[in-house]
């Protein structure tokens, strides 16, 4: 992170069913032409002339089919079941096919078959497997009361206490989150995501946090900062500051090595630019997320799923978790804030270790009408239930 005054050295079809015989129905003609009997092949029983075809089982709603002559139109059919068209008379045409079924849990049979006068064919199966349960829930909106209004004036952010739980010192750890970034989010110095150690800062590699570069070809970038030594500005981040999206960040200590990645990629990798200065110093403080208030450094959109460890992740484990809401028992996870409350000026701590003490964030702003708020982003956050 950047800073000039302090910090010199350091940056931081539906498919008509055509005539009375498709190829899915097995027909009978009487003297007239009417059709007496049609046997649905794909889901659906059989039929007989002038009543509706039935449908299959779990699939979707279908159309009603077209009007027969002289028949009455077929009921739209809703989600699974069959439905009952209207009477016709003998001559009435076949009613359309259903639609594909959408199967949920399991594999599903044909669509509803929707009739007009004759026999419908029955939809085409529903797609095989179960669906995920989106679990995203709300995120916290760190703007003035969800208007989008960045300002660095309004000091909006979450404030954790997490006592002997906060990765000191050189300990092993792991900070992650999600933040829905707009253009104006990669700018530079001016948008920190979180960041804790004493500040004024002594400038030996006490603190840590994740703030933001110059944009270089429209490429956002990120400055991972532990207020020297292990400072790595200027890294590309490989995600696009022109588009507003969801982006996973997050930041580790392995020992030796200060690393950080976007959507689970390893970004930036620093060890120490000192001889004698091999380890970090990182001092107790309070946990600011949101903001940087030495440097008066305060992000301004969407932060969600924010979560602190204490061990380092790896590359494997934060890829394949980073789409997932956690359990809370984790081995290692010392705070987990969802954000998922619907008002309030304090925000949960999930971790669920037995014998954990929970550490509840307090929701701080300049003002009382700067608070930051629970919402419902949109777009939803991308993750689903573990």
């Amino acid at each position: 992170m950047l800073t000039v005054s302090n910090r010199p050295t350091f940056k931081r079809s539906i498919t008509a069913f055509v005539g009375v015989c498709g190829t899915l129905v097995t027909c009978a003609c009487s003297s007239d032409g009417a059709p007496s009997k049609a046997v649905i092949d794909a889901g659906g029983a059989a039929a007989v002339a002038g009543s509706a075809g039935s449908g299959g089982t779990s699939g979707s709603a279908t159309t009603a089919g077209g009007t027969a002559s002289g028949g009455t139109a077929g009921a739209a059919t809703t989600t699974g079941g069959a439905t009952s068209g209207g009477g016709a008379p003998d001559g009435g045409m076949a009613g359309l096919a259903g639609a594909a079924g959408s199967g949920t849990g399991g594999v599903a049979s044909g669509g509803a078959a929707s009739s007009v006068g004759g026999a419908g064919t029955g939809g085409s199966g529903g797609s095989a497997g179960g669906t995920t349960t989106d679990c995203a829930g709300h995120a916290l909106s760190l703007s003035a009361n969800g208007s989008g209004t960045a300002s660095d004036a309004a000091k909006a952010r979450v404030e954790v206490d997490l006592a002997s739980d906060l990765p000191i010192g050189s300990a092993n750890r792991t900070v992650e989150l999600w933040a829905y970034m707009k253009s104006s989010d990669w700018t530079a110095n001016q948008n920190t995501l979180f960041f804790y150690g004493p500040y004024p800062s002594a400038r030996n590699a006490d603190g840590f946090g994740l703030d933001f570069g110059s944009t270089s070809n429209s490429i956002g970038s990120i400055d991972p900062f532990t207020n020297a030594y292990f400072d790595n500005d200027n890294q590309a981040s490989g995600v696009s500051a022109t588009t507003a999206q969801w982006v996973h960040f997050a930041m580790t200590w392995n020992g030796t090595q200060v690393q950080a990645y976007v959507n689970g990629v390893l970004k930036s990798t620093k060890t120490s630019d000192n001889a004698t200065q091999k380890v970090l110093k990182t001092g107790t403080s309070i946990l600011t997320i949101g903001g940087y208030p030495g440097e008066n450094a305060y992000f301004a959109d969407y932060i969600d799923e924010f979560r602190v460890w204490n061990v380092a992740r790896t590359a494997a484990e934060l890829l394949a978790a980073k789409d997932k809401a956690l359990v809370g028992n984790e081995t290692g996870l010392v705070g987990y804030w969802q954000f998922n409350e619907d008002a309030g000026l304090t925000t949960a701590d999930k971790v669920t270790t037995s014998g954990h003490t929970a550490h509840a964030g307090a929701l701080k702003a300049a003002s009382s009408n700067q608070v930051p708020t629970f919402v419902l982003p949109k777009p939803a956050l991308p993750i689903q239930c573990p």
